[in-house]
């Protein structure tokens, strides 16, 4: 069982390794909540926009260039390239998000190495912290989580505490998910 803490995200720096379902999902969760999330992704697909709710003008493909975009107050830099080492260097969180699992294995061992909490979304035993599933309103902030145990449990239970506020005009930011 993990233990639900809240954290202040917007001085931290959070790396996302991975562009497509999952990482775009988790992306469009952070925003608003994070200062600076840094993505690099081997290939941004047309859905990232979609999922994320990010609008990319383009996504250079040098290593030295990036898209920085905004989202809900979160500065967003975008690269379309291999993972790299130094995309650890100065980074308080990362998210292991391709569909390689082996890669995400690998860069959990790097941030283990380097003593960041890291989230392998391939693997919850490598995980140092868990996602949540966030449900947020102006005053409120619920994340739920089965400890990466059963994802069907914590839709259902989403499902469950949205329909609790309905009549509230409680919103959620995966209305749509």
């Amino acid at each position: 069982m993990y233990f639900p803490l809240f954290l202040d995200l917007l001085q931290k720096e959070i790396l996302v390794v991975g562009a497509g379902k999952i990482a775009s999902r988790r992306i469009h969760s952070l925003c608003g909540f994070a200062g600076h999330i840094t993505v690099v992704a081997l290939r941004v697909p047309e859905e990232f926009e979609k999922k994320t709710g990010i609008h990319l003008c383009e996504v250079r493909k040098r290593a030295t260039a990036a898209d920085m975009i905004e989202s809900d107050g979160t500065r967003i830099t975008v690269f379309e390239r291999a993972f790299e080492e130094s995309d650890l260097n100065r980074k308080d969180f990362v998210l292991a998000a391709t569909n390689d699992a082996e890669l995400n294995n690998q860069i959990g061992a790097l941030c283990r190495a380097r003593g960041i909490p890291v989230n392998v979304c391939t693997d919850a035993k490598s995980c140092d912290f868990q996602f949540p599933s966030v449900i947020e309103d102006e005053s409120i902030v619920i994340g739920l989580n089965a400890s990466g145990r059963d994802h069907r449990l914590v839709k259902e239970t989403r499902r469950r505490v949205e329909k609790l506020f309905e009549n509230a005009d409680f919103r959620s930011r995966y209305e749509n998910r």
